[in-house]
C-alpha cells in the first residue's frame, strides 16, 4: 500500500459521504444499470479499502472496482451539468487511485 494514494482515497471518500447525490444523477444509467447502483458497489468497496486501514482488497473488489471505474468514465462523458460530472468525477478518480495502489489490477471484463 502506498501511504499517499491512502490518504488521498480517505480523504475524497470523506468529501464523498458528506455530498448529496445531484438531481441529474438520479436518474442516470450507465449500459442500462442504474448509476446509484454503480455508486453503492464502488461504495462496499471503497469502505473495505478505508476501513482495512491499510488499503487491503480482495480479487473480487479490485474487479468490481475496476468495472466501476470504466463505467464512470463512461458516464462522465455523457454528463453536462456540473455538480453531476464533480461527483462522478471524485469517484473515478477514488477509484483509479485504488486501482493504481494495486499494480496487478487489470480491466477485468467488457462491455
Amino acid at each position: 500500500m502506498d501511504k499517499s494514494t491512502f490518504d488521498e482515497v480517505s480523504v475524497l471518500w470523506a468529501e464523498h459521504l458528506g455530498a448529496f447525490e445531484p438531481d441529474d444523477l438520479r436518474e442516470a444509467e450507465v449500459f442500462g444499470r442504474p448509476f446509484m447502483l454503480l455508486d453503492a458497489y464502488l461504495a462496499g468497496c471503497v469502505t473495505s479499502y478505508v476501513g482495512s486501514r491499510r488499503g487491503v482488497l480482495g480479487a473480487d473488489q479490485l474487479r468490481i472496482i475496476s468495472d466501476c471505474a470504466r463505467d464512470l468514465r463512461t458516464l462522465l462523458s455523457q454528463l453536462r451539468g456540473q455538480e453531476g460530472r464533480s461527483y462522478v468525477a471524485r469517484l473515478a478518480r477514488i477509484a483509479d487511485l485504488i486501482l493504481s495502489d494495486h499494480p496487478e489490477t487489470r480491466p477485468l471484463s467488457k462491455h
